[in-house]
């Protein structure tokens, strides 16, 4: 019995090794996919989430999407209402939704490559702090690089704080330390709306 074990282990080493030094092996090259899936995702996913981890264990961002499609080819994967969550343990995370959006790598000034996604139509970035403090920020479209929480965008921005709403066109965010560096244009002049019960407190 030993023997006929050992026997079929030899056949069967013998034929992968055949297959394997094959002259055929390397003419066979692989079929072009059929022209109706020319255009079809290499990976698809519905209602998915994605988290990426620090060096740490703590999460750097969670993305949940109800529809992502990876093209491998183009190294793009599209959104559909995607929401993204950008964490800064202990502080609260920032949340940025909007109705379509895609991910790609690209090299920054540095010369370094890194992760952008790319959030269009109604984005909507919110972060409520420890104290009741909540910043929104709301524009057409904006690029976000989560690896070091930076976020930008050209478009019109309208932002609102418990204190007021600020409106602007084009923003840069260190979301990190919350620091936001507002444009205008002759259009489009930075502008400040103050509320009323802000005065109200100043002057009690």
């Amino acid at each position: 019995m030993k023997q006929l074990v050992v026997g079929v282990l030899l056949a069967v080493g013998a034929l992968l090794l055949a297959f394997y030094v094959a002259p055929w092996r390397s003419t066979v090259t692989p079929r072009d996919l059929p022209p109706e899936l020319a255009d079809e995702p290499d990976i698809y996913m519905q209602n998915a989430t994605i988290t990426q981890y620090q060096a740490d264990g703590l999460i750097q961002y969670r993305l949940r999407s109800a529809q992502i499609r990876h093209f491998e080819a183009e190294k793009l994967t599209r959104l559909i209402e995607p929401d993204l969550s950008l964490y800064n343990h202990p502080e609260p995370p920032w949340r940025a939704t909007s109705e379509r959006g895609y991910i790609r790598r690209r090299t920054n000034d540095a010369g370094v490559e890194e992760e952008v996604v790319y959030l269009r139509d109604n984005v909507v970035l919110h972060k409520s702090g420890n104290a009741g403090e909540e910043i929104t920020m709301r524009s057409p479209a904006f690029y976000i690089y989560p690896e070091r929480q930076y976020a930008e965008t050209d478009q019109d921005v309208m932002i609102d704080t418990e204190v007021g709403r600020t409106s602007a066109h084009g923003l840069q965010g260190d979301l990190k330390r919350g620091l936001l560096k507002l444009f205008s244009n002759t259009d489009a002049p930075v502008h400040t709306i103050i509320l009323p019960e802000q005065f109200k407190q100043a002057s009690s």
